[in-house]
This record gives C-alpha cells, sequence and structure tokens, in this order.
C-alpha cells in the first residue's frame, strides 16, 4: 500500500514539473512575441515619423508661406511728401494740352521763376500727377493770348489733356470754373474718386485774384 502512495505521489510530482515547464515555455513565447510586436510597431512608428518629416520639409521647401510671398504694401505718402518728390525731379513733369485755346506746353516740376516766365508750374499735389487726388498748376496770365492769359474762355463741359512724365495720358471735363483769392486753398480737396487737376492764373483785373479751372479725369 505504501508503495502504491509513493508510486502514485512520484507521478504526480513527473506531471507538475512537466506541466510547471511548459507554463515558463508558454510565457517566454508570449512575452518573446510581444516584444517582437513592440520593436516592429517602433520601426513603423519611426518610418511614419521620417515619412511625415519628409512632407513636411517638402511642403517646406516647395510652398513657401504665402505671407513670405507677398510685397510689403507702400507706405502712404502725404501731400507734402508727393510735392516735395516732384519737385525735386527738377525738370518737366508731362505736357498740357487744351484744345479750346490751342495751347501745348510743358509744366515744369516746381515754380521756379525763371521758368514761369515759359511755361506753367507745377505747385502741389495729394496724390500724385494723374493718380486720385488733386493736382494744382499754375501759369501767367500774360493778357496777350500766350500761356494761361485764354483760361477765361474755358467753361465747364470744355476738355484738356495731361501726358505725364511717364508718357501716361489722361483726358479732363472742366467741372467748375470760378474767380478766388489767391490765398484760397479749399478747392485742393484730396477726398476725389478720380484724378483732378486745377488751373490757376491771375485774372485780366489784378494780380490779387485767381481763376481757377477744376478738370476732373473721364
Amino acid at each position: 500500500m505504501k508503495k502504491n502512495i509513493k508510486y502514485i505521489l512520484a507521478i504526480l510530482l513527473i506531471i507538475t514539473t512537466i506541466l510547471i515547464i511548459l507554463l515558463i515555455k508558454s510565457n517566454k513565447e508570449k512575452t518573446q512575441n510581444t516584444n517582437e510586436q513592440l520593436s516592429t510597431s517602433g520601426i513603423n512608428e519611426e518610418k511614419e515619423n521620417i515619412l511625415v518629416v519628409g512632407i513636411d520639409k517638402k511642403h517646406t521647401t516647395n510652398q513657401p508661406n504665402e505671407e513670405e510671398q507677398k510685397p510689403a504694401p507702400e507706405p502712404i505718402k502725404d501731400a507734402s511728401t508727393l510735392t516735395q518728390e516732384i519737385y525735386n525731379m527738377n525738370s518737366s513733369i508731362g505736357t498740357l494740352y487744351i484744345p479750346k485755346t490751342k495751347i501745348t506746353t510743358e509744366v515744369y516740376c516746381n515754380p521756379d521763376v525763371g521758368k514761369m516766365e515759359k511755361m506753367p508750374c507745377f505747385l502741389y499735389t495729394n496724390g500724385g500727377i494723374n493718380k486720385k487726388g488733386t493736382t494744382l498748376i499754375v501759369g501767367h496770365n500774360r493778357r496777350n493770348g500766350k500761356l494761361f492769359s485764354n483760361n477765361k474762355k474755358l467753361v465747364e463741359g470744355d476738355e484738356f489733356y495731361f501726358t505725364d512724365y511717364e508718357g501716361n495720358q489722361m483726358k479732363y471735363t472742366i467741372t467748375s470754373k470760378f474767380i478766388t483769392v489767391e490765398s484760397d486753398t479749399s478747392f485742393l480737396n484730396s477726398d476725389v474718386d478720380k484724378p483732378t487737376i486745377a488751373l490757376s492764373c491771375c485774372t485780366d483785373a489784378n494780380d490779387e485774384n485767381r481763376i481757377i479751372i477744376i478738370g476732373r479725369a473721364d
């Protein structure tokens, strides 16, 4: 009887040992498979990261930032700056043609006393030549048919043309004509929606008052 019990215990011990060995082996295989999966996953993630970085670099290289592509907006210049820039040209700034009075003349860049004996001169702008804003051109009334002597004959609806120093010609239609004092600058309006030129000269009666012709670009 005792021999049988010892025999049974021996068999159970052997079976238990085998089961333990099999369990340990199974756990090792699971651990190994898990490590392989993690390793594979890490490689894939690294490849994906490399791919993403590559795409980002390619995107950055081929498609630069839109803000960097846009040119910086030009600063808005005030009337004094625009006027001074034209004064500094020291040359003709364009040609004035008035069909009704049959005058074609160059316009000098500033009210130089000597030049005004020969041609009208630019005096002021708040927008630029042939650009939106008002530009003032002054000339002598020689009272002999020369320069601006016949501006008194112009009326609303008449036309004149100005070709600027860049060769751009613009037609102006006279919208108003009036007489005012020399110091009046109220007509130099910057709040206009089209290029505007004011022609100024003395009246026939005296040198204190001015005939003002306002022309608006078509």
